[in-house]
């Protein structure tokens, strides 16, 4: 069977179930993750209000600690299937949610690591987690529906963002509040988790065993290969995907972790950034639906990848140039960024997946996770901490500082990307 943007497409199958009734399946897939991550930057929260750290130190912490992870997630998904894998990270994840916990009862030094090991495990769950979306749209749902199950799944993680954005700021005023909010994200965790128990399968009931994997050929228990790891950029067309995805998940990590420092210089209260981020995610959510299925319907990943780059990009520039003291404009702004940020990774990773295979979806997913990670351990804190370091008195970096802009260096990667793309 092959699988070409370029080609027909494969043939048309019936349909199992339309993206939005699978949602408590994939939802729960996508939900667990938003549980750590809520949990994540609730810690995060409360060691920024008593000074103890940068907002974006325990970020990188996070992406460098999942890196290796990565190899792990991918293997165990092939071999042992969907439904194992998702409910093996959501089992870490609410262990790790539970670790947060009890490390608020230590002592200060005893806190510390505890709660760094709680961190660890969370990193360790991700990968089978962020790693799953391609795997579910390949058993659950045909080519023509594949962008928007996929769509779908990939947002559910941001679901995450937006929970932490609407209570955090609300219920976190100060770091002896963290005890009861790492109580209720704990419990949430470990609820989330039996309902994955419960409800979630790695296949549609199905009688005809042929159709219950329309993409994947990977078949459980047979030796893996992980030459694929490498075989994959041999691709034409995979390294491009590779460069896209990470760009797009640098961005989007960038945008989450210093908002409050880009509103912040407009006075904006705690609470305000919260439902302003909240809404932000929201606006992803929905373009990515509105888009994706889009591209299910002209099976054009490639130029919508482009068109969503380059309006990227222009929405970067206008959230730079904006008045921050002018809410609407702002808003305006910050939503369309969303909007058209949002469907850049659903459409890239199944552009990934068409261009290297048969290599298994969830190493294209991992090798994507992986580099985008990788680059948002790297530039998500720079990007910081140059802003740092050029700020002036009143908030702003400097138009003659544009270099230490991260608006401005993200509008470079992105529209560096779409040319990349064009030529």
């Amino acid at each position: 069977m092959q699988h070409n943007i370029c080609g027909s497409g494969d043939p048309e199958i019936p349909p199992y179930y339309h993206p939005w009734s699978a949602a408590p399946r994939g939802g729960t897939r996508g939900f667990l993750p938003c549980v750590v991550y809520s949990t994540h930057l609730c810690r995060l929260w409360a060691l920024v209000l008593s000074n103890q750290i940068h907002s974006t130190e325990l970020v990188t912490v996070y992406f460098i600690s999942y890196i290796p992870c990565s190899f792990v997630g991918s293997w165990l998904m092939d071999k042992k299937g969907l439904r194992y894998g998702v409910l093996l990270g959501g089992f870490l994840q609410a262990l790790g949610a539970s670790m947060r916990y009890f490390a608020c009862s230590f002592s200060p030094g005893i806190e510390s690591m505890v709660t760094l090991l709680g961190q660890i495990l969370a990193s360790v769950a991700m990968p089978f987690m962020v790693n799953s979306p391609a795997v579910l749209s390949a058993n659950w749902f045909p080519p023509s529906m594949r962008a928007t199950s996929t769509s779908v799944a990939v947002n559910a993680n941001a679901m995450g963002i937006a929970l932490v954005y609407l209570t955090a700021p609300f219920i976190v005023h100060h770091r002896h509040d963290v005890p009861d909010y790492n109580l209720y994200v704990a419990l949430l965790a470990i609820a989330s988790w039996l309902v994955g128990c419960a409800f979630f399968r790695s296949f549609p009931p199905s009688t005809n065993l042929e159709t219950e994997s329309i993409v994947s050929d990977v078949h459980l228990g047979d030796e893996y290969d992980w030459i694929q790891w490498a075989s994959a950029f041999t691709h034409k067309g995979f390294f491009n995907t590779v460069v896209a995805f990470s760009v797009t998940e640098c961005v989007l990590n960038a945008m989450c972790a210093l908002l409050g420092k880009f509103l912040s210089v407009a006075h904006f209260s705690k609470a305000h950034i919260g439902l302003v981020g909240a809404a932000f995610i929201i606006s992803s959510l929905v373009g990515g639906q509105v888009i994706s299925q889009y591209v299910d319907k002209k099976r054009n990943h490639k130029v919508a990848m482009q068109v969503c780059l380059l309006l990227t990009a222009v929405s970067l520039a206008a959230f730079r140039l904006v008045h921050k003291e002018h809410v609407t404009s702002t808003l305006v702004a910050l939503l369309t960024l969303g909007a058209v940020l949002g469907p850049l990774q659903p459409i890239v990773l199944e552009l990934g997946v068409e261009c290297a295979y048969p290599t298994s979806e969830a190493t294209v997913a991992a090798l994507q996770q992986l580099c985008g990670n990788f680059l948002s351990a790297i530039l998500v804190p720079g990007m910081s901490a140059l802003r740092r370091t050029h700020v002036d008195s009143s908030g702003h970096v400097p138009f003659k500082a544009f270099y230490a802009s991260p608006e401005w260096i993200m509008v470079f990667l992105t529209t560096a990307t779409f040319v990349a793309f064009c030529f």
